[in-house]
């Protein structure tokens, strides 16, 4: 891994947690339609960075790449099937569970590109996947409820959107224009996918129908736009960015930390009366140890196994 991916990674976890934050506070504080705030922050951060790149020569080309559309698929899915995950589990117990696909993209990268993790990280694995379970134990009706299938197919979603995006010329060119242009191509494309699902969901009557009310209120579309345009956009990049610099592997280790950096933001916000203090139980407390330690020691393994590499070099 390089050393500019570090700054790359943690700037990603810290926009992604901030943009939950302000999400979740902005929909209980205000009482938004989760679906359209999500629609109009992906539409309009999409639309913003395809306006500040243009000159590029990124466009029409990146919509006939196959893997453009696959990671828009991708992030699709992540979008809708954490959305509906919601329903029946809290921000924190989801961001907890979601330390399997550090296990899963280990294996992921292993039976694809033939990188063999190093025993002290298959170590590490443990903890993590102890961690998930444990968090699962902990869900309404534990492992029946509908939230582990869905944040579990989600994982999927992310690893397999964040394989792509590691990958994609656009992403890992040298041109920052070309990188901002395909980041609003996918998040225009997530939103119209977005919005399509929603609309094939309330015709099979799986949902409920759009609130044209709701659509009117200019708290929503103040509240979207500009989550949208200014974290939104962001956070997507630096999330794209970091898989295509780091690695996917690598990036979805340092996601680790989102739920707790999340956690620390939610007490800040509520320490202001601005939201709910985040709700952590002993079940939540054991979990977060064991997804830290199992952090600490597969990232650990990972960098001693690069200096390795180098020296052998």
């Amino acid at each position: 891994m390089q050393k500019s991916a570090i700054p790359i990674l943690i700037a990603s976890v810290g926009t992604w947690a901030l943009l939950l934050v302000c999400s979740r506070a902005l929909i209980i504080g205000l009482g938004l339609d989760p679906w359209m705030f999500t629609f109009l922050q992906m539409g309009s951060g999409g639309l913003f960075f395809i306006m500040i790149s243009r000159g590029t020569e990124v466009g029409v080309s990146a919509l006939w790449r196959v893997d453009t559309w696959l990671i828009g698929i991708f992030r699709i899915g992540t979008a809708a099937l954490y959305m509906a995950a919601l329903i029946h589990v809290d921000v924190l117990q989801a961001g907890f569970f979601g330390s399997i696909s550090v296990p899963m993209s280990a294996l992921a990268v292993c039976l694809l590109f033939s990188r063999q993790p190093t025993r002290l990280e298959l170590l590490g694995h443990i903890p993590l996947v102890a961690g998930s379970l444990t968090t699962a134990f902990g869900f309404d009706g534990r492992l029946e409820n509908p939230a582990l299938f869905l944040l579990a197919l989600s994982q999927v979603c992310v690893l397999s959107a964040s394989l792509f995006a590691e990958r994609h010329p656009h992403m890992v060119a040298l041109a920052p224009r070309t990188r901002l242009r395909l980041t609003g191509i996918v998040l225009l494309l997530t939103a119209i996918g977005f919005a399509a699902w929603r609309i094939l969901q309330s015709a099979a009557g799986l949902a409920g129908d759009a609130d044209l009310a709701e659509l009117m209120r200019p708290e929503l579309w103040a509240a979207g736009l500009g989550l949208g345009i200014t974290l939104r956009g962001l956070a997507t990049y630096l999330g794209l960015r970091a898989a295509a610099v780091a690695g996917t592997h690598n990036y979805l280790a340092a996601a680790l930390a989102l739920p707790m950096v999340g956690a620390v933001l939610e007490c800040f916000v509520a320490w202001y009366g601005y939201g709910a203090w985040p709700n952590v139980g002993p079940l939540q407390i054991v979990a977060g140890i064991l997804i830290v330690t199992g952090g600490i020691i597969v990232i650990y393994a990972r960098k001693r196994a690069g200096k390795r590499a180098t020296q052998a070099a």
